[in-house]
């Protein structure tokens, strides 16, 4: 769906079967982190897991899996010329369900041409003097230039100097 302002909201819908074999591979990384009494740790099946912990225990893993296995070829898929990072939020999330969420992203700009063809621009003359170009070489001179410490001579103009002095 486009909407105002250069945005578009892709919904994507991922089958059951997807999203149930993420929350299995969620389950094979992080069983060892589940303490559950009368097994050794990381030793717990799924099932009691779910019941101590609930069945969305393993579920951001698997939702973050889904997302980066799918989203690229939906954005592809779309044909939109998406220029921003997608905004994520899930629509539907259950066992057992297929899996449905959201992004929404910046898109490309439809630009609309106006009338340009016939236009005509005034030629503006620029008189260079040699003074000018003498003038902008001393500026940029004076931006290069290195402070070069000079004691066997007075201070003349244009020094820079240091003075340390008492005054009472």
């Amino acid at each position: 769906e486009k909407s105002e302002k250069n945005t578009a909201k892709l919904t994507i819908e991922v089958p059951a079967e997807k999203f149930d074999a993420a929350v299995k591979n969620a389950y094979n990384k992080n069983k060892g982190r589940f303490n559950i009494p009368g097994f050794r740790k990381g030793k717990a099946p799924f099932e009691m897991i779910k019941k101590m912990y609930g069945a969305g225990v393993f579920y951001e893993d698997a939702v973050n899996e889904v997302i980066d296995a799918t989203y690229p070829d939906a954005a592809k898929e779309s044909g939109l010329e998406i220029v921003s990072r997608p905004e994520i939020s899930v629509e539907q999330i259950e066992e057992g369900k297929n899996l449905i969420y959201t992004a929404e992203v910046a898109v490309k700009p439809e630009v609309t041409l106006g009338e340009y063809k016939g236009v005509e621009v005034q030629k503006v003359k620029a008189d260079v003097t040699d003074a000018d170009i003498e003038a902008e070489l001393n500026i940029v001179r004076e931006k290069n230039s290195r402070l070069i410490t000079v004691e066997d001579r007075g201070v003349e103009n244009g020094d820079q100097v240091t003075i340390d002095f008492d005054g009472y």
